[in-house]
């Protein structure tokens, strides 16, 4: 997990411009005998009927809005390597119903009125994307990765950060959570946080 943070342009995220996930409105679909494995521009499905029988519909959930989620950072669970720190940025189900997700949150730094640090996360393509159903008061999780080397050794003006603004897939409403950092304040250039698609699951 140590990959040097590149400079890139990262644009920031704004109600209109949303994160984008691999999933659209909608109800989405995760059985016992099918699960979809999505790539960029492609599908995988593998079924695991042994039966001539006519298989059972699959159980649908619907997609899981910012209502249904709260968002917290497990630094508990952190994990280090070549000067960046990663977190499981964990998303616990609070309804009281399963729902899905999938593909990339979006994620930045805000000072204590809510203001942007910076750019927003860029997306790290550690894990392929696919579908995740979170049970009723389940949690699964994002890889965030904290670059400390390039906040402290660029030049890139830290300020302190106190809470991080999530957006979960394919939704433009965030939600906040507290997680006290220094963040870069010069956009543009300097890349400090880095998202991977979220996972079953808690922890890394």
């Amino acid at each position: 997990m140590g990959k040097p943070f590149a400079r890139i342009t990262r644009p920031r995220l704004t109600p209109d411009r949303p994160a984008s996930g691999l999933f659209t409105k909608g109800r989405m679909v995760a059985g016992l005998s099918a699960a979809v494995v999505l790539g960029i521009g492609s599908a995988a499905w593998a079924t695991a009927s042994a039966s001539a029988a006519p298989a059972a519909p699959a159980a649908a959930a619907p997609a899981c809005t910012a209502a249904d989620l709260a968002v917290w950072v497990n630094e508990e669970a952190a994990q280090g390597a070549a000067g960046t720190a990663y977190y499981p940025l964990e998303f616990t189900n609070t309804s009281g119903h399963a729902c899905a997700t999938g593909g990339y949150p979006g994620v930045s730094a805000t000072d204590a009125s809510g203001r942007q640090l910076g750019d927003a996360a860029a997306r790290d393509p550690v894990f392929r994307g696919h579908v995740v159903v979170i049970p009723a008061g389940g949690t699964a999780h994002a890889l965030l990765g904290y670059g400390a080397v390039e906040v402290s050794t660029s030049g890139c003006k830290p300020k302190a950060a106190t809470q991080l603004k999530v957006y979960p897939p394919n939704s433009r409403t965030a939600i906040n959570t507290f997680f006290a950092l220094p963040a870069c304040t010069v956009g543009g250039s300097h890349v400090y946080l880095r998202v991977a698609v979220i996972q079953p699951g808690t922890r890394i």
